[in-house]
């Protein structure tokens, strides 16, 4: 297990001396908690009766684990790949999924902790509430996590080159965001783009923090899209998994 943590730790260093990976993961949800959250956490008839924090909180969890899980592991395995690190790191003593497990364990690590300092900044200034269950919130948030990291497991699996993964996964990363409630509340968005995000992973991620946290309810709908997609998302990117470039 050593090689796994040292191999975590210094895919760590290197995200942390990435400026517009940290700039996006951490700073712009606290930058757009801010701006929105100027009102508090007032009860509103059209979130059923859910502070306007609450649900804002539970799309920027979405939002933090997603930029890390789908756009960080997707592109920098590519770049791995592109570059030959891949390939090297293939033929040393390490085993394949110490590899790729540090890469899952260090996005999984960002997300911890911008949820971290999300919560704890909502809770210090905008008045967020406790979760009504916080055992269905870990719940819904560890599936969320193995959801979003398999897809970009996937991304990063088929996609053949670093400037393809970039414009497909921001194509894809870009409007689920906008449109899953990961940004804003669904309910305030057209109704055309709300039933275009009810095919969306990412949308059945708020929606199951956002019922936990608010509600204290499990969505078992949500919770089964989540896993289901992490299952299948998985088993086609082992097979389609490549160390070297073509």
């Amino acid at each position: 297990m050593r090689p796994l943590f040292v191999l975590t730790r210094v895919e760590c260093a290197l995200f942390l001396r990435e400026p517009a990976s940290v700039l996006f993961t951490f700073a712009l949800p606290l930058v757009l908690l801010s701006l929105n959250g100027a009102n508090g956490n007032r009860p509103s008839d059209l979130l059923a009766g859910a502070g306007y924090i609450d649900v804002l909180m539970a799309g920027y969890l979405v939002y933090v684990m997603t930029t890390s899980g789908v756009m960080g592991m997707a592109e920098t395995l590519a770049d791995y790949r592109d570059k030959g690190i891949l390939r090297r790191m293939r033929v040393s003593p390490l085993r394949p999924w110490q590899i790729l497990g540090s890469h899952a364990l260090m996005n999984l690590a960002v997300s911890v902790l911008g949820a971290v300092l999300l919560v704890a900044v909502a809770g210090s200034f905008f008045g967020l509430s406790r979760p009504v269950s916080i055992p269905l919130v870990l719940l819904a948030l560890a599936a969320t996590a193995c959801c979003v990291l398999a897809l970009g497991f996937l991304l990063g699996a088929m996609l053949p080159t670093v400037r393809m993964t970039q414009a497909v996964t921001s194509a894809l990363y870009f409007p689920s965001i906008f449109i899953s409630g990961a940004l804003f509340p669904r309910e305030s968005l057209p109704e055309l783009a709300q039933r275009i995000s009810d095919v969306l992973p990412v949308t059945y991620a708020v929606q199951a923090i956002r019922k936990a946290w608010a509600h204290g309810v499990l969505d078992g709908t949500a919770l089964v899209v989540l896993v289901v997609t992490a299952v299948v998302a998985v088993t086609v990117a082992l097979r389609a998994f490549r160390w070297e470039s073509r």
